[in-house]
């Protein structure tokens, strides 16, 4: 998982500021995200079957591999046209990771302990996301470094991936359940992966952008992205043993609407110098539990072949936010400026409060 949200920790600020040196505008930069956050969506029909006779760990092996050559594609060709191919690539290899570890590790867990056995699984994803702006820190975002970097440390992450035994079941039934039956079931969940894909990759792919344009300078914003990431980190694992200790849905309308209130104040405090990194650390901290809820509430929901099923689904709306979260913001950047980023980010929080109030009724 660290490996997973590395490759979006780095590559969404990271391409974002390359194509926004070369003048591309922000409507094409969001669109060139979709481009690799529409893999997950359209392979998600076939990843349970391929899941269930491929075995999980060979998955995941084959993913690491693509994943580390599609960075090295991407430092070699550094032309927007090109890289929407190349993105495409590199998010089928992060969402069948995504997809195989998720449905693997729901499985295995216990209820009791299901909120912090997620918590530190979504503390594993959240330092990815924070090694991704540490890399570019350390590398500077031109030139091949900082791909040729990733790629060693997804390399390098995916050894002990080849002494994990297989679990294929090549000769399974044609029978697997309808990916509609299990929307249909539990809608609010998934949509609320959608918002927050949206809400975050925006965040993650714009802030650098919006850090400078406030003076702020690269490398600060960069460093509270980190910061924002660490947060993730930090604050899921007494998040999640909260979460086995209260009401869930309790919880997670407590981060929600903490966090659509988080964005609205960041401009009044994102510019501080000790405000600034204590306010984005406990708000990615908060934000990152909700995905870490959806989670949660899907392992006590399903199991086995459904369990397999949801978590592909879980995945492929999180592909489904990150298409519509960048270019949307991306666009809205473009019309009201750049000072209206986390306004944006907040209003795709609100759209979803009543969808989570209807699931309650």
């Amino acid at each position: 998982m660290v490996v997973v949200n590395l490759v979006y920790g780095l590559t969404l600020p990271l391409l974002s500021i390359v194509l926004d040196a070369q003048g591309v505008s922000k409507t094409v930069i969001g669109l060139s995200i979709v481009a690799q956050a529409s893999a997950g969506v359209l392979l998600a029909p076939l990843m349970p079957r391929f899941i269930t006779r491929s075995g999980a760990a060979r998955v995941m092996q084959q993913s690491t591999l693509l994943a580390a050559a599609a960075l090295i594609a991407l430092g070699l060709f550094q032309n927007v046209y090109a890289w929407f191919a190349i993105r495409f690539l590199l998010g089928a290899a992060g969402s069948m990771l995504w997809s195989a570890s998720e449905a693997v590790i729901n499985e295995l867990v216990e209820d009791d302990w299901r909120g912090r056995i997620i918590g530190m699984y979504g503390s594993a994803g959240a330092a990815g996301f924070a090694l991704g702006p540490v890399v570019l820190i350390l590398t500077g975002t031109e030139g091949l470094l900082p791909f040729v970097v990733t790629a060693a440390f997804i390399g390098v992450a995916s050894l002990p991936l080849f002494w994990l035994p297989n679990d294929a079941t090549p000769h399974t039934s044609e029978d697997h359940p309808s990916l509609r039956r299990i929307f249909r079931l539990v809608p609010h969940i998934m949509l609320l992966n959608l918002v927050y894909a949206a809400a975050v990759e925006a965040f993650i792919a714009f802030f650098p952008l919006y850090g400078i344009h406030i003076g702020l300078g690269e490398v600060r914003s960069l460093s509270l992205l980190t910061t924002f990431a660490l947060g993730g980190v930090v604050l899921q694992l007494p998040l999640g043993w909260l979460a086995d200790h209260m009401h869930r849905q309790k919880l997670l309308l407590i981060c929600l609407v903490t966090t659509m209130i988080g964005f609205l104040v960041l401009p009044q405090v994102v510019s501080s110098s000790i405000g600034g990194p204590v306010f984005t650390f406990s708000l990615g901290g908060v934000e990152g539990m909700i995905y870490a809820l959806g989670v949660i509430l899907l392992g006590q929901k399903f199991r086995g072949a459904e369990l397999a099923a949801a978590s592909v689904l879980y995945t492929g709306m999180w592909g489904v936010g990150t298409m519509l979260g960048p270019a949307v913001v991306g666009a809205g950047m473009d019309l009201l400026g750049n000072i209206s980023m986390p306004y944006l980010i907040a209003a795709i929080y609100a759209v979803y409060l009543p969808v989570f109030f209807l699931a309650r009724r």
